[in-house]
């Protein structure tokens, strides 16, 4: 990093900072490389170390600085450009980090390329990162993380054969690489071999040096090859142990308990509806735009798979699952305990937060002219309130499944981890979370006179066409036979939700009553989950 200088005392300041760095004395490192800039004011290489020590350190800002000064003065070298772009990225500053990260690149160094890619699959743009991976093996044909990543990629997008080919090479440069293994072992799941899937995932889910994370991803695999092997018991050990894995790195969402979204917030909500009289709220104010529909229902209840029925119309688009209503309402509400304010909402504070929602989604779509906007997350059950609030015409989509099932299936799933998905690594919290939840949503059919269809998941796999017709009713739009070939649209979407790889298969009965090979591992919420069941009409 730092080369021979004609100054006999620079280049001892220059090699003891090398050495200190090497040896993993960042602050004897910054020391040396200070005094070197302090003899050599104009010198890029001290301010590359002191960037680098800087990135070490977390303080982007600090890095960024001294890394333009670098790139100022030695604008061809790529070390310099991707930790510049590393910096950038650190701070949010995306475009400026593609830029150094290219430049890094194309003069030859693959850590440019591979940081490109991670960065634009992280954005989910996945041509871009794609093709970003694909640079890196230009220059490394061999190289285990850009083929690893890109078997990743190639699985979640449905090719197969792809993703099989670039683990084969990500293991055999590397047979450790937990990418790679979880990649190919959900490829021979989706091609039946259940037996050699768990042969895949298994050295990645007991290897000690790997990741947590990779760990139980690897093991949710063992569970799902299990599982649709018959091996209920084994794949509710596998899922168990992925779920254990999970809740030592996310305890404090599991405890977040000033979050909205965690169970004693949904409480809090749920007392405030029982104890208002929603009729006494800010009379309806006018908006410049139609309301959107909000898709809700408990995680695991099919919502993924009306979104792909839905979106198959072309006159609806279901956005895709983010926060866009509770980020817009950041303005005026945060945190449950604020909800007393509600009924005096002002019309200048709900059109803020009207403004903000669609800003937002605007930013983040390309939303064609008319039609119906479709906003699907499903945990929306919790701020369903304040939609009522902000958008009282809003209609509204309820995603009904079987208790059990919905439980089930949570607690086997590898969700994104927010305060509510941490609910899921326990069973019975998460079987007190359905009952919290579904608490309050029944309290808000009772009291808010939503404008609501319920859509149960059974009767969707029973007679889609049926659903289907009845959904278009409810939106007031025609019925298209199009809504019938979701499997079509799915394909063509880049799904991030668990359900990615279910819902490009034809409808299927087997995860109706899916729970009774788990009743024994479940016996402990069953009575909870039986109680609700009988309450929506499913046989206890």
């Amino acid at each position: 990093m730092l080369n021979a200088y004609d100054d006999p005392e620079a280049q001892r300041l220059a090699q003891a900072a090398a050495q200190a760095f090497a040896r993993g004395d960042r602050a004897g490192a910054a020391d040396l490389a200070r005094q070197l800039l302090v003899r050599r004011p104009g010198d890029a290489r001290p301010r590359h170390l002191l960037g680098v020590i800087a990135l070490d350190a977390g303080d982007a800002a600090a890095a960024r600085r001294h890394l333009e000064a670098a790139a100022g003065a030695l604008p061809e070298d790529a070390g310099v450009a991707n930790a510049l772009g590393v910096a950038l990225r650190m701070l949010g500053e995306l475009d400026a980090a593609r830029a150094a990260y290219v430049r890094a690149g194309v003069r030859g160094l693959i850590d440019g390329w591979r940081n490109l890619g991670a960065l634009e699959l992280t954005a989910k743009n996945f041509d871009a990162s794609v093709a970003a991976y694909q640079r890196a093996l230009t220059l490394a044909p061999r190289d285990a993380d850009a083929n690893a990543q890109l078997a990743h990629i190639f699985e979640t997008r449905h090719d197969l054969e792809s993703a099989k080919r670039h683990a084969a090479a990500a293991q055999a440069a590397d047979p450790s690489n937990a990418i790679a293994g979880v990649a190919l072992a959900r490829v021979l799941l989706r091609e039946k071999d259940f037996a050699g899937a768990e042969r895949a995932a298994l050295p990645v889910a007991q290897a000690q040096r790997a990741s947590r994370n990779d760990r139980s991803i690897a093991w949710g695999v063992i569970g799902d090859a299990r599982d649709l092997a018959g091996e209920a018991r084994g794949a509710f050990q596998a899922f168990t142990a992925a779920n254990q894995l999970r809740l030592a790195d996310h305890m404090a969402l599991r405890d977040a308990e000033a979050h909205l979204y965690h169970p004693s917030g949904v409480r809090s909500m749920a007392r405030f509806v029982a104890d208002t009289d929603s009729g006494a709220w800010r009379s309806r104010v006018e908006s410049a735009h139609p309301a959107p529909v909000f898709l809700i229902g408990f995680p695991r209840s099919g919502t993924t798979l009306l979104d792909q029925i839905l979106s198959s119309h072309p006159l609806l688009m279901c956005l895709e699952e983010k926060e866009y209503f509770s980020l817009a309402l950041a303005s005026v509400f945060t945190s449950a305990e604020k909800l007393g304010a509600m009924h005096a909402l002002s019309a200048d504070e709900i059109e803020t937060v009207r403004a903000a929602y669609w800003r937002d989604v605007r930013a983040q779509n390309d939303i064609p002219a008319g039609g119906l906007i479709i906003d699907k997350l499903p945990l929306n059950i919790v701020v369903l309130p304040l939609i009522k609030a902000v958008f009282p015409d809003a209609k509204i989509i309820f995603a009904l499944r079987d208790p059990r099932d919905v439980i089930l299936s949570c607690y086997q799933q590898r969700f994104g981890m927010n305060v509510g998905m941490a609910q899921f690594l326990e069973l019975e919290r998460a079987a007190q979370y359905y009952d919290v939840v579904m608490d309050l949503m029944m309290l808000c059919r009772a009291r808010l006179s939503l404008d609501l269809h319920q859509v149960r998941y059974e009767d969707v796999v029973g007679d889609l066409e049926s659903a289907a017709r009845g959904l278009t009713a409810f939106l007031g739009v025609p019925y298209d036979a199009a809504m019938l070939n979701y499997r079509e649209t799915a394909l063509k979407r880049d799904i991030t939700t668990p359900s990615a790889r279910q819902v490009i298969q034809p409808l299927y009965a087997r995860s109706i009553s899916r729970w009774r090979r788990y009743a024994e591992d479940m016996a402990p919420v069953l009575p909870l989950l039986d109680a609700w069941a009988e309450r929506f009409g499913y046989e206890a």
